[in-house]
């Protein structure tokens, strides 16, 4: 076990995790607006969730193998299990698009798809502030901007949900694909602000 942490090294994995989340959440709001090669595109949504794992796997066994880290473990832990959890989400929406064979996209499963991708660029800026640990403004708005974010999607899949159930005539099983596809794009986005919570915490612990 090493006692002190290579340099930089959790805070290049940071950075590296967020930005592969932004490039996840890019590939699906892709999928979901071009709704064509859904397979090809599920795969490519599929191939980064895999990296994020790596990263995750790589972090743990870092903090495991370091005596002493630049930030607390349990820190640590809380950034990598919350960026992989946002990554599982996305990736269990695409893995349904294909599954359930969903032959067009509705316009609140764009919406919700836009305001992800803005929550994982806001979250990727916020992670990359934890290197310096002063840029208390800087965090501070990115938390603010994903809590408006995270509203917003509230209110979208509130829409959502409420036109699914009040639609009438509708297919049933229509109806419940698309209620799992709703809960899971609006948890990906909680799932952002609650690691936005976490560099909040961190950066308030540490500056």
């Amino acid at each position: 076990m090493r006692l002190l942490p290579r340099k930089a090294s959790f805070f290049d994995l940071f950075d590296e995790h967020a930005a592969n989340l932004t490039a996840i959440a890019r590939e699906l709001r892709e999928m979901f607006h071009q709704f064509d090669r859904l397979p090809e595109r599920q795969q490519r949504v599929k191939d980064l969730e895999h990296e994020g794992d790596r990263i995750t796997h790589k972090l743990v066994m870092e903090m495991h193998g370091t005596f002493v880290t630049p930030i607390d473990k349990e820190d640590i832990a809380a950034m990598a299990s919350g960026l992989d959890d946002v990554a599982d989400h996305i990736d269990a929406v695409g893995d349904r698009i294909v599954l359930y064979q969903i032959p067009e996209c509705t316009p609140y499963a764009r919406e919700l798809t836009d305001l992800l991708v803005q929550a994982a660029e806001r979250l990727e800026k916020g992670v990359r502030c934890l290197r310096t640990m002063n840029e208390r403004d800087t965090i501070i708005e990115v938390c603010r901007d994903i809590h408006r974010l995270e509203n917003e999607s509230d209110t979208v899949y509130r829409r959502a949900m409420g036109e699914l159930f009040n639609t009438p005539g509708i297919d049933p099983i229509t109806l419940l694909k698309w209620k799992e596809i709703y809960e899971r794009l609006e948890k990906a986005v909680d799932e952002c602000e609650d690691v936005s919570n976490v560099i909040e915490a961190i950066q308030l612990k540490y500056s």
